[in-house]
């Protein structure tokens, strides 16, 4: 079993045309004659170095699934990666936001159920905000379409001078030059300053690792700082009241062998057992915790349980215990006590889960500032969120 599918897409290859017509956001636009073509070079530069600089931008649109098929999409990302918005898949609206290279998704059974996720607690999923990897999404938001990493992956395939025409067209009722690129094209305004309105894309792909490739059909707008503002409370929430039980997709776990139970005399009890990565290629780390019960039918029940971090490809176990507190007797009486352990995943833990709503403050910080005129860097990544966190 593997822990998601593979959403790597085979496109352009040769002797294929593909026709993303069928593919748009909005109407096919129709072409405007009377104007001259003009070299498209410096139009296609003017309009990504401010896409560069921009403190957010939403799209809006499709993106393709693992098979091809065009998925709704409205999202918002900002120069720092943080995203939130939707994507439609068949019948289900997932809901996605990103913060910090933390990617998570809430939505409901039927998705689920459509997904390779196989874990213990895969059946917690639905309605519960869940980390994931890019893979299983089928695209990395903030790798791909942060304003400067879109502006990057686009600049990768655009025309030098003199290599492609922008030729005026009529997009949706407002006049865009429109451009051929390599395995694509795009739309900016004919008004300067140049925006960049739509792009039709064949891979959309992070510049440094194409893993993870989508087809893309969107239009682009910039958020107001309104807006820009409403995108970081709403995830301040989220992270504040709904991450603290969020389970994890990113590596497949299941115990290693069986459990091991005992119960000393006077009724200490303990139950230990390995956890291991079953997945396959996974990376990093996620949060393992089982939920242990004693029970016998004169003494009542007991619980414990214990959490710990495994890395991907590693194991760990898992340890606690209960006492009984059985008082010494002059007629010492035997109990017969069973157990069982509950194994399940964690994404976001105490520390962890401080550290997640620190970066949302600094990343905000951030995009504001760039939203205002001052520098649209993007703050440093901070050290991974519940590698290490207590519950």
């Amino acid at each position: 079993m593997s822990a998601a599918a593979a959403t790597a897409l085979a496109l352009g290859t040769a002797g294929c045309t593909i026709d993303l017509r069928d593919w748009r956001p909005g109407a096919e636009p129709e072409p405007t004659p009377s104007a001259a073509p003009v070299d498209a070079a410096p139009i296609v530069a003017a309009a990504l170095d401010a896409l560069a600089e921009a403190p957010a931008v939403q799209v809006e649109g499709q993106l393709a699934d693992a098979n091809g098929q065009p998925r709704p999409t409205t999202l918002t990302v900002t120069n720092s990666g943080a995203t939130s918005g939707t994507i439609q898949v068949d019948d289900s609206e997932v809901r996605v936001i990103a913060v910090d290279d933390h990617l998570f998704v809430s939505s409901d059974d039927s998705y689920w159920l459509s997904q390779s996720v196989y874990n213990p607690d895969t059946d917690s999923y639905a309605d519960n905000w869940v980390r994931v990897t890019p893979t299983l999404l089928g695209v990395d938001p903030g790798a791909v379409l942060a304003p400067a990493d879109l502006a990057e992956i686009l600049r990768g395939i655009a025309p030098a001078e003199g290599e492609a025409e922008a030729v005026e067209e009529d997009l949706d009722g407002t006049p865009a030059y429109r451009i051929n690129l390599e395995g694509g094209k795009i739309w900016i305004s004919v008004e300067e300053p140049y925006r960049l309105l739509r792009m039709q894309i064949e891979s959309l792909a992070p510049a440094e690792d194409a893993q993870v490739t989508t087809r893309a059909a969107l239009n682009l707008t910039q958020p107001s700082t309104e807006d820009i503002e409403a995108v970081y409370d709403s995830l301040a929430a989220t992270v504040e009241d709904d991450l603290k039980g969020s389970r994890d997709s990113t590596i497949q776990v299941q115990w290693d062998g069986d459990l091991d139970m005992s119960c000393q005399t006077g009724g200490a009890c303990t139950v230990t057992g390995t956890v291991r990565d079953a997945s396959t290629n996974a990376t990093g780390a996620t949060r393992v915790r089982m939920d242990a019960t004693f029970s016998n039918a004169e003494l009542g029940e007991k619980k414990c349980d214990d959490i710990a971090t495994l890395e991907a490809g590693k194991t760990v176990e898992l340890s606690c215990s209960v006492d009984y507190a059985l008082a010494p007797s002059a007629n010492p009486q035997s109990y017969e006590i069973s157990g069982e352990g509950l194994l399940s995943t964690r994404a976001m833990t105490g520390d962890g889960l401080d550290a997640l709503k620190t970066a949302v403050e600094e990343q905000r910080e951030a995009t504001l500032a760039a939203a205002e005129g001052g520098s649209s860097a993007s703050p440093e990544a901070s050290p991974a969120a519940g590698a290490d966190a207590g519950d």
